[in-house]
Order: C-alpha cells, then structure tokens, then sequence
C-alpha cells in the first residue's frame, strides 16, 4: 500500500510539473482520470483515462514519466487512438510514437537516449513506412527511413505538407477518415462535461481492484520506445464497453478532443508556453476536422477566461491521493461583431452567420456586444445584451469595403473586445497598419475556395463552406 501510494504521489507530482513548464499537456492530462493498472509495461491512455505501472512509475525518472504522459495525451489530441482501424497494433503503435517525439523534443520534453524521430509526417505515413511485422514477430526486409540529426530526429521529409493532423481526408492508405457531424462538449475538468464512460469520472479508484489485476479484455501492453502507449477508444461506453458492443462514436470522441486541445492551447500561449511545432499542428489537425460552426462555437466559448484554481481541488482525482487544480472558468467581456455590408453580402451566409452567433452568445453570456455595420465606413452601430440579440439583421451599407474604420471604431471608443468576429467575403486589401490586441476571427463567407481572395496576415480565418 505504501508503494502504490508513492506511485500515486509520483504521477501528481508529475502532472503538476507539467501544469507549471507544459500547460498545454498538463492541462489534458488533467481533464482524464488517473488510475493504476498492472497491466500496463509502462503509461497508457485510451482518451478516456491515463493508466499507469506502479511498478514502473516508482523505478523510472521523473523527466520521463513526464515525457510519458505528455506522449499519450499528444498521441490522443491527434487521435492516434481513434484512427487504427485494422492496422496492426504493433506497428501503429510504432508509428504513433515515431511522429509524437519530434513534437515532445521540440516542446521540451525529455526523451530516451535511443528514442527515433521522424518529422513532417502523419501517423499513417509512417506506418506505411515501417517494415511488415513477419511470422514469429521478424521485420521484413524493408529498411525504415534513416535516422538524421537533432538528437535522433529523422529524416523522411515528405514532399507533401500532410502533418499528423486528425482524421480529416483521405489518410494514406487510400481509407477515408469517416466526417459525421460532430458534437460539442469537450472533455472538461470537474464540471461534470468530461466523456460520459470514463471510467470512474466521480471516483477514479472505483476500479482499483481491476485495474491491477488487469481487466480479461485488457489489450497486451505495447510500449516500444518506453515513451507511453496509446490504445483504442473503447468500444461502446461505460459498463457496456467489451467485446461484441458497438464501435466508439469516432466523430463524438474525435470533437471532444478537438475542443479539449485547443482549450489547452489557449491556456499556454496565455501563459506564453506554447511550442510553436506543437501549435502548428494542433491548428492544422483542428480545421481539418470541423465545419465553420464547430469552429466559431469553439473560437468564442474559447474567449471565456479558463485558469486552474488550487483553491478548489479536482475532485476527480483525490480519492487516489493526487491533488491537482481545478479548471475554472471566468466568463467573457465584450464580444465585438463586424458585419462586412458592401455589394457583395451574402445574405444566406449572413443569416447563418448572424443564427450561429445568438446562439453561442446565449451560451457564453458576455457582458455585451457590440455589432458595427462597416463597409467603406461604419453605417451601424449597435450594443446589445446576451439576451438581446435580434433574429435577424438589417443590413445598412452597400458600398465598397474598408477593413480599417471597424477597428478605428472599437479603439476610438475605448473598447477592447475578449473576441472581434469581421464577417467578410474578404474582398479588401485594407488592413489596420498593426493587428489588434485582441484576437480577431474572419468569417470568410467567399464563394469557392478556388475563387478565395488572399487570406488575413492575421486573425483566425474561419470559412463558411456550407
């Protein structure tokens, strides 16, 4: 008992490093439960929860159990765990770990010595690359791509820009990554929202028993780098998961993630802790995955000030001795809509636009919004509360465009907005001399992506594509 409980410490503390030096995987790694499971060779995670090896934990340093755990919540936000399919376990879990430890050294982390990196590919790719597993568990005779530089950073650079991006397109295997519509809450720390099977969301020592004996249908324990496996979402969910039930909502689970990583990216780059690689991808994997609506709902619910509160401990987590924060979040201010109202408008888009927003914003609650009507000057302006939201708008203007008098508007006013949304056919080349200090997202209503106009030199660029 007094080793599990050292264990038990070792893994919080661990995770409150992380909190500190790595906001953006400490913060993920906060919204799963944390058990222990014999079973494991080492830390595991499924998207539903971390498991860790006692054993393992009270005998490994503290920079890798840290590298471990920052690897499976990586591996998840990517969804590694959701992307298998009939691939060989093995060989995915190879992969998996093969395009996750560039991003960890590029972050930070701490890798083993003979820890292999591959750069600029997705998962995928990589597996394709790995020779075939033969009979008896012998390689083929295919060599995998070299090691390069940087510490065993490697060498394949596709001439593709393809990153390990999340299940959108076709992946390389010519198999189609499934697009149903999404849902919408993330995995969210302690406020009731965290994926309905994780096991033991209330009392994450509910299944200790099992846990170390390892569940019968436990899948074999595969950690080839010692860097943190990743396993399948589980089938099903809760007490119906096991063999024989039905597949996991892939889109459901893939959504959670999306929201869970990009409130986590939020959380480091306030902090200014974000890895710039780790960002890339992350942001690329997201607009591959979700429609503009998901995207919007996301950018503004995002806006709401989220911070760990030591205060008011995760109650997730203290039945198994580890004492992390909670997340809490503080609301929003101003909410700033800019409505392009040039010749161009697009109605339809504009009334999808305008449906989306008094939505969210009865969501979010920000303390006001103001709505400025812009085209080569601002013909409109408006201060609304959440709840006071028009059904629709009568748009004033129809000139040509100006991307510089909304702005001019907000600054002469003195209002600096948690979030400003311009919704534009983007048909202007007049920007502001200097970006904003607040984050701007262009609702970009143009006709085809063929027919698009530059994209903004800064701001998210969020395009209603249907």
């Amino acid at each position: 008992m007094a080793a599990r409980k050292e264990s038990a410490r070792r893994v919080s503390d661990c995770v409150t490093a992380l909190l500190r030096d790595q906001p953006f995987f400490g913060s993920l790694a906060l919204r799963l439960p944390i058990r222990p499971d014999a079973a494991r060779e080492t830390l595991a995670s499924d998207g539903r929860e971390i498991r860790y090896s006692p054993d393992w934990v009270a005998n490994t340093d503290a920079d890798l159990i840290k590298t471990a755990i920052g690897r499976v919540v990586l591996a998840c936000a990517l969804k590694h765990h959701t992307r298998r399919g009939e691939r060989d376990p093995g060989r995915w879990q190879q992969a998996s770990q093969l395009v996750t430890h560039g991003l960890l050294r590029d972050a930070g982390f701490r890798l083993p010595p003979d820890a292999e990196a591959w750069d600029g590919i997705s998962v995928e790719q990589a597996y394709n690359r790995l020779p075939e597993l033969q009979e008896g568990g012998g390689e083929g005779t295919d060599s995998p791509p070299s090691a390069g530089n940087r510490g065993g950073a490697a060498g394949p650079q596709p001439d593709t820009d393809d990153d390990d991006g999340g299940g959108g397109g076709d992946d390389d295997d010519g198999e189609p990554q499934e697009q149903a519509p999404q849902g919408e809450d993330g995995p969210d720390a302690d406020d009731g929202n965290a994926p309905a099977d994780a096991s033991s969301a209330g009392d994450p020592q509910a299944n200790d028993a099992p846990a170390e004996d390892g569940p019968s249908d436990a899948p074999a324990s595969c950690d080839p780098s010692g860097t943190g496996e990743v396993m399948d979402a589980p089938a099903g969910s809760g007490d119906e998961a096991g063999p024989g039930k039905a597949p996991p909502d892939v889109s459901a689970e893939e959504q959670a993630w999306d929201e869970a990583m990009h409130q986590a990216l939020n959380l480091a780059k306030a902090q200014g802790k974000a890895a710039g690689a780790v960002e890339e991808t992350i942001r690329d994997a997201h607009h591959s995955t979700l429609d503009w609506r998901s995207l919007l709902r996301r950018y503004m619910t995002d806006a709401a000030a989220r911070d760990y509160s030591w205060s008011v401990p995760n109650r997730r987590f203290i039945d198994s001795g580890l004492y992390l924060p909670s997340i809490r979040s503080e609301g929003i201010g101003t909410l700033a809509v800019i409505i392009d109202t040039s010749g161009s408008v697009d109605s339809d888009a504009l009334a999808a636009f305008w449906s989306e927003v008094r939505e969210v914003a009865a969501e979010v609650q920000p303390e006001r919004i103001v709505v400025l009507q812009v085209d080569a000057a601002v013909q409109d302006e408006e201060h609304y509360a959440p709840g006071e939201l028009p059904e629709g708008i009568v748009v004033k203007g129809r000139w040509g465009t100006d991307f510089r008098p909304g702005f001019e508007r907000l600054a002469e006013q003195g209002i600096r907005p948690a979030v400003c949304l311009y919704f534009t056919d983007m048909d202007c080349d007049r920007y502001p001399e200097t970006e904003p200090d607040f984050p701007v997202a262009w609702i970009d209503y143009s006709p085809a992506v063929g027919l698009s106009p530059e994209p903004p030199p800064w701001g998210e660029h969020i395009r209603i594509d249907g």
